[in-house]
C-alpha cells in the first residue's frame, strides 16, 4: 500500500517533470510537435530521470522505460507507474489502453497518465491520477479507454457506471461490466446500440468485423433472425424497424437495406395455414405464422434468455404469455384484432 509520503513524493516529481517539459517544449516547439508517441516516452523517461537528482525521494536507477507492449510505460520504484500518451491535435482526448490491462505490471499501484498536447501554439502537458481522466470506453480493436484530461470530478467512466477503478480492474470479468453499462444506458437513451458488443461469454463478445449482407444469406439464416427479431423486437410487426436494423449490425453482423421485406413484402394474404380467411389480412400475419415453431423454440431457449433480458426485458419472467400480448398489442396497430393463437395452428403454451 502506498503511504501519504511517498504519494506527496511521487506527486512533486511529477511537478518537476511537468515544469522540465514545458521549458524544453517553449525552448524547441518545432522538435517537440514532430515526436512521434515513442519519442514522447523517451523525453519523458528522461525528464523523470533528470528530476531524481539530489534531494528527491526517488533515485534515477529506480526510473524504467518499459513501454511497447506494457502497461505503464515507465515505472518509477516498485509502486508507481507513467502512461505516456500525445496527440498531435489540439485538444487533450485520446484513445487509451484496453480495459482489460493484461499487460500491467502486477507491482504497480499507481498509475498516472502523463498526456502530451503537442499541437496548438506551444505544446503542453498535463499529468495525473489515470482513473481520473478516462471518460468513456472506446473501441479499436478492442474495447478501450477514452482519455479526457480536462475531466471534472464525478465525471470519470468509473462515476458513470457506479464502480470504482479497482474494483473494475480486479472484477473477474471487465467487459462483461462495462457491455451491461452500455446495453443499459443504449436502451434508457433509445435508438442507440454498442455495436461492438454482443451477448456470451468475454471471449466471445465482439461482434464479427465482416459485415455481411442480408441477401447473401442462407434462407435458414435469414428464417432464424427474422423469428429472432420478432421476439426482441415485435414493433416491427407495425413498422418500425430501427432498433431491429441496429440489432442486426451490432449483435449479427449484417445489413439489411431493406427490412420491410423480410416482414410485410407481398401485401395482404388471404389464406393462412391452409385455411380461406374471410377478411384478407397483412402479410406480416403470414410471417408470424410461419416463424412460429421457430418462435417457440426461442422462446423456451435458456441461451437466447441473455438476448430478451437485454432487448425486451418486458418479456421476462413469462416469456411465452408476455411475447403473446406484446405481439397482440402490436397486431391491433395494423388492424388484426384476432386473438394471436388463431394463427398458429397449435397454441402456445
Amino acid at each position: 500500500m502506498v503511504g501519504d509520503i511517498e504519494l506527496r513524493a511521487f506527486q512533486q516529481l511529477i511537478d518537476s517533470v511537468l515544469a522540465t517539459l514545458s521549458a524544453r517544449a517553449a525552448e524547441n516547439i518545432k522538435r517537440f510537435r514532430g515526436m512521434s508517441p515513442s519519442d514522447l516516452e523517451v523525453e519523458v523517461f528522461q525528464a523523470i530521470k533528470d528530476a531524481c537528482g539530489e534531494g528527491s525521494f526517488f533515485h534515477e536507477d529506480e526510473v524504467r522505460l518499459v513501454s511497447g507492449m506494457r502497461f505503464p510505460d515507465i515505472l518509477v520504484g516498485k509502486s508507481f507507474g507513467i502512461e505516456v500518451k500525445s496527440t498531435n491535435k489540439d485538444h487533450w482526448t485520446s484513445t487509451g489502453s484496453s480495459i482489460v490491462e493484461t499487460t500491467r505490471d502486477k507491482e504497480v499501484e499507481c498509475i498516472y497518465l502523463l498526456f502530451g498536447k503537442l499541437g496548438g501554439d506551444i505544446p503542453e502537458f498535463r499529468c495525473r491520477p489515470y482513473q481520473d481522466v478516462l471518460s468513456e470506453v472506446a473501441v479499436t480493436h478492442s474495447p478501450r479507454y477514452r482519455i479526457d484530461m480536462t475531466l471534472e470530478a464525478g465525471e470519470t467512466i468509473f462515476d458513470k457506471m457506479g464502480v470504482s477503478y479497482e474494483d473494475l480492474r480486479y472484477s473477474k470479468n471487465q467487459i462483461a461490466a462495462v457491455q451491461d453499462y452500455y446495453r443499459k444506458k443504449a436502451l434508457a437513451e433509445g435508438h442507440q446500440m454498442p455495436w461492438w458488443i454482443s451477448e456470451g461469454k468475454a471471449e466471445e463478445s465482439l461482434v464479427n468485423m465482416n459485415i455481411r449482407s442480408w441477401r447473401i444469406l442462407s434462407a435458414s439464416e435469414k428464417s432464424n433472425l427474422v423469428a429472432q427479431l420478432l421476439v426482441l423486437f415485435p414493433e416491427v410487426i407495425f413498422g418500425d424497424y430501427e432498433n431491429a436494423a441496429m440489432w442486426l449490425v451490432s449483435v449479427q453482423g449484417v445489413v439489411c437495406t431493406n427490412l420491410r421485406d423480410p416482414f410485410s413484402a407481398g401485401g395482404q394474404v388471404r389464406q393462412l395455414n391452409g385455411v380461406m380467411l374471410d377478411t384478407p389480412m397483412p402479410h406480416i400475419v403470414k410471417t408470424i405464422s410461419d416463424k412460429y415453431p421457430l418462435i417457440v423454440s426461442l422462446l423456451k431457449d435458456k441461451d437466447f434468455l441473455d438476448q430478451i433480458s437485454a432487448f425486451n426485458p418486458g418479456l421476462l419472467p413469462d416469456v411465452a404469455s408476455r411475447w403473446i400480448e406484446q405481439i397482440q398489442s402490436s397486431l391491433s396497430r395494423v388492424g388484426v384484432n384476432m386473438p394471436v393463437n388463431y394463427l398458429f395452428e397449435e397454441g402456445l403454451m
